[in-house]
């Protein structure tokens, strides 16, 4: 490490081969590209009302880029009153399917400059509360939560003390504008309706706890499609395994000891569906010959098993980014949702579906 004289008679260390960019203050900045400290400081937040040429502007990013300059954002949180931090809660960082929902949370904050800080709860409501009391102590702008439940007193407390927040994936009921979540539903009538088209009446659902919106409209959706297509429901197809791939497989276990087993199964998610299918091996019963099986999400494991699953696939990187793009917009007074975003789900078909069996 050594330090090097800057022009205007600064210093900055050199570290690891590059500059330290913690040498460098906004002031130090201003007086390198010739400008006030106030004007540096609305270019390099993209302050739409900035009055500065563009090449004032070109020199001052060239210039922070050259020097590594990171904005202080202690100093900056005590002048706008706001951390630029976000708490994001979910239930299963295991899950790859939160990975992939979180990423695009990040990907949106890090656009405007926010960083965000993780709890994992499990699912249970008491690492909730605990997760949520600790980001409200570090004094977050607003929080993203996928660990809502239909009745949840949670989400309850915060809307009561006005605080910014989101729920992704999952909503409380009724549902709120504050929601971004995929098409639950209509994906549960669709990926029924595709198994009732290749001839098969003896469906299983392998379903979520009814008490989160997944669960339950997944539950219902399947329930809707038998009833649009008349064929009668046997509440023994109906088991309930979790979202885990050791529910799905528990599950499956459960529907293959049936005196009229299921020709094909709709799982509450991908998981739950490898799990089903871990089941039929260990029991010598062969997919899609003898019973078909789908899963929803489309998660990267989806082709990676034998066979490869079909699946409801939902737009994971965009969901978690539009949860970020909408707290945001609530945190920084731009703008109040007055709609939940539903997005949309497809099928895609791949190996584990087949006809009914003969």
């Amino acid at each position: 490490m050594f330090t090097q004289a800057l022009p205007g008679g600064f210093c900055a260390r050199w570290v690891m081969g590059r500059y330290d960019a913690m040498a460098l203050t906004l002031k130090q900045l201003g007086a390198l590209a010739g400008v006030h400290a106030s004007t540096v400081a609305r270019v390099l937040n993209g302050d739409p009302d900035q009055r500065v040429s563009a090449e004032v502007r070109q020199r001052i990013l060239k210039l922070a880029a050259e020097h590594h300059y990171q904005p202080n954002r202690i100093a900056r949180s005590l002048r706008t009153k706001r951390s630029a931090v976000v708490g994001a809660l979910i239930p299963d960082i295991a899950n790859p399917f939160f990975a992939l929902v979180f990423r695009g949370i990040e990907d949106a904050l890090a656009k405007r400059d926010f960083t965000v800080i993780l709890a994992n709860t499990d699912d249970q409501p008491e690492r909730e509360a605990n997760g949520l009391a600790m980001m409200q102590g570090r004094q977050v702008d607003g929080l993203i939560l996928a660990t809502a439940r239909r009745c949840d007193p949670a989400i309850e407390a915060l809307a009561a003390l006005g605080t910014p927040f989101v729920l992704v994936n999952r909503h409380t009921e009724p549902i709120t504008p504050n929601v971004v979540a995929p098409d639950d539903f209509g994906g549960a009538v669709t990926a029924v309706e595709h198994l009732l088209s290749l001839g098969h009446r003896r469906i299983a659902h392998i379903a979520g706890s009814d008490a989160v919106s997944t669960g339950y409209a997944r539950q219902a959706g399947y329930l809707t499609a038998l009833q649009r297509h008349h064929v009668a429901h046997d509440p023994a197809l109906l088991v309930e395994g979790n979202y885990r791939e050791s529910g799905g497989y528990e599950a499956m276990r459960r529907l293959l000891q049936l005196e009229s087993p299921p020709t094909a199964v709709f799982a509450v998610n991908d998981l739950a569906a490898l799990g089903a299918l871990r089941a039929m091996r260990e029991a010598g019963v062969r997919s899609p010959e003898q019973v078909s099986i789908i899963g929803f999400n489309d998660l990267t494991i989806a082709t990676q098993t034998s066979p490869q699953l079909t699946t409801m696939r939902l737009p994971l990187h965009e969901m978690g980014a539009l949860a970020a793009e909408r707290l945001l917009a609530q945190a920084l007074g731009e703008q109040t949702p007055t709609e939940p975003i539903i997005l949309p789900v497809s099928l895609i078909i791949r190996e584990s579906v087949g006809p009914v069996p003969a």
